[in-house]
């Protein structure tokens, strides 16, 4: 069953004046007071409060595939023969009130159906030979995780040659994303002063506004479908017992297309990853997150495919970010993934977030889906975010901040375009947010650039497919690896190595690492057959040369050469027992230059490297 997500969301917001801004004016306006964002507990899972709306696909030449009017006769006969109907209860009547981007129908019962109720309906649809799937039309859910601690930060650490930065700049001397439309399926957008030239017409495919007394009103600006993207707000209150709790507007996907796309070199705000490229806002989240029957027209439309009752898309998307997700794995959720697969059969990337919930992204969905680019999220030195969702599923990561305070003052939050509006929308400012939601963009952006990069050298567009192996080939490897039991992908997006590899170009050679005599190098881990290699210069009357790996945990081994870097085929020295304790002991080595080897036998972290000569 796919259930919607439950983590807790704040955020922390800085406001700048328009048309200009400087650390010293954010300093003096964090010194005033400004609003934060008060902490706000999503709902539970769905399923425990019951459901009244389904997905059913009827499989292609099947009786209610060919006519639709057969459909509500299919409907009845699994209610009639899935639910005892309690004393108190009438059978629920099932319509369809639409068919979907993928041909599926979408449903909605006349009364919520208990949890029991609503199991019973699937499995009867799902013994339905003429069905090909029945599922829940869960809730999805906007995957921000912003701490509560506002402090000034140091700005777009994340774009930069960081430590934990993407590597823009050598990234932007060959692309900046032009000619390419990333469309961000979220709230929707404002016309933020620093996006609003690089906003083009999307679509708000949330279709329940409350219409009726006993329907939610997700929508919240009134009306349901239209060609009108722009975030009306996200706030919960009281009014929204389907939500729970209170919380105000979040503009998240302001946020995001700003990561993406923030207008650059205008001389106010931030940066985007890929400011030559235009985002194309589609709102699918509302009051309370959005349905899935929502995203997954979004996603087909996105990508040019056609959505009953709504115009083509005239500018379909090259790349699709979703930063949301809810509960359940994608197996699970196959409207979502059959959408995915249309739209990546069409050329379309779909880069997607991990989400935050510090768990196996398996269980959840979109993440866990074929045919996308999942990201997990690491912070401002390159470590894994603590929220961060991992495992196989996730393809690499990228930054989506992890606040560290041990200077004083807060450092790491990833800073984008948002709005200071408690609820409706009110003065354009700069927000600091940490999450995946924040790390899928980052990708979103470089996709943009490897895209415009390969046309532009007629190497022509690339398939999705092609994407995500490059940007694999081109992640360098984690500053701080993570946990064995917490593998976050091939390492850490990077921007320039990712275009150089579009342009066709090979990668250049990393820098081989010195180590100093008696100095521990500590913090190294990686994956099994993972290497890494350093140098050090040895000098003439040198005794004895002593090499270790030291601490850590799991299992290495150690390979020395003297003047070329060793493989563990034509090592001069070697050490390979057990563990990850390795010692090579050379008397009187021949001076110049040494080159060691460290390979993971087995995965390993925070293992130390030390030489020491006398």
């Amino acid at each position: 069953m796919n259930k919607p997500l439950s983590f807790c969301a704040c955020a922390v917001a800085i406001g700048v004046a328009l048309g200009t801004f400087s650390l010293s004016s954010a300093a003096a306006d964090l010194a005033a007071g400004n609003r934060v964002m008060p902490l706000r507990q999503l709902p539970g899972a769905q399923a425990s409060n019951g459901a009244t709306n389904f997905i059913v696909k009827y499989r292609p030449g099947s009786a209610p595939a060919r006519d639709r009017s057969r459909v509500p006769a299919s409907l009845a006969a699994a209610t009639s023969r899935g639910i005892v109907v309690q004393s108190a209860q009438t059978l629920p009547r099932l319509q369809s009130v639409r068919r979907g981007a993928t041909g599926a129908e979408i449903i909605i019962a006349s009364r919520v159906l208990a949890p029991a109720e609503s199991q019973a309906l699937l499995q009867q649809l799902r013994a339905d030979p003429d069905v090909a799937y029945a599922q829940l039309d869960t809730r999805k859910y906007a995957l921000d995780l912003m701490p509560n601690d506002p402090q000034l930060p140091i700005y777009q650490w994340d774009l930069l040659n960081t430590v934990g930065g993407i590597r823009g700049p050598a990234a932007w001397e060959h692309s900046t994303g032009e000619g390419v439309v990333v469309a961000v399926l979220d709230t929707g957008a404002t016309p933020h002063v620093d996006l609003k030239d690089n906003l083009i017409p999307g679509y708000d495919f949330i279709s329940w506004y409350g219409q009726s007394a006993d329907q939610p009103d997700v929508a919240g600006d009134g009306d349901g479908r239209d060609p009108d993207a722009t975030d009306p707000g996200d706030w919960v209150d009281a009014s929204m017992p389907w939500c729970g709790g209170s919380s105000s507007s979040s503009w998240h996907g302001t946020h995001v297309a700003g990561t993406v796309a923030a207008m650059t070199n205008n001389g106010i705000g931030v940066a985007g990853t890929a400011w030559g490229a235009k985002v194309q806002p589609v709102r699918v989240l509302g009051h309370c997150g959005g349905l899935t029957s929502d995203i997954a027209d979004a996603i087909v439309w996105a990508a040019g495919g056609h959505v009953d009752g709504v115009p083509d898309n005239p500018t379909p998307a090259d790349v699709i970010n979703l930063s949301l997700g809810g509960s359940g794995r994608c197996a699970e959720d196959p409207a979502t993934q059959e959408a995915i697969d249309l739209a990546t059969a069409r050329g379309t990337t779909v880069v997607v977030a991990a989400g935050n919930q510090a768990a196996d992204a398996v269980n959840y969905s979109p993440a866990s889906c074929r045919n996308v680019i999942t990201v997990g999220a690491t912070g401002i030195g390159g470590r894994i975010a603590s929220y961060s969702n991992y495992g196989s599923s996730v393809a690499l990561a990228a930054p989506g901040g992890d606040p560290d305070s041990s200077a004083g003052i807060s450092q790491g939050y990833v800073w984008s375009t948002g709005n200071e509006g408690a609820t409706v929308a009110g003065r354009d400012i700069l927000v600091g947010m940490v999450g995946t939601s924040m790390a899928a963009p980052h990708v979103a952006g470089i996709v943009a650039l490897m895209q415009s990069a390969s046309v532009g050298a007629d190497r022509g567009a690339l398939s999705p497919a092609q994407v995500r192996q490059l940007l694999v080939d081109s992640a360098r490897p984690f500053p701080i690896a993570p946990p064995a039991d917490r593998q976050i992908g091939a390492g850490l997006a990077d921007a320039a190595g990712a275009v150089q590899l579009a342009l066709g170009n090979p990668l250049p050679e990393p820098p081989i690492p010195g180590l100093q005599n008696g100095v521990l190098s500590s913090g190294l881990g990686g994956a099994a057959a993972q290497s890494f290699v350093y140098q050090l210069t040895v000098p003439a009357g040198t005794r004895s040369l002593n090499l270790r790996t030291v601490g850590g945990r799991g299992d290495v081994s150690l390979y020395a050469s003297q003047g070329t870097a060793p493989t563990p085929d034509d090592a001069q020295f070697r050490s390979n027992r057990p563990g990850n304790a390795e010692t090579i002991v050379v008397s009187n080595p021949r001076a110049g230059t040494w080159y060691l080897r460290i390979v993971g036998e087995a995965a390993f972290t925070d293992v130390g490297v030390l030489a020491i000569t006398r």
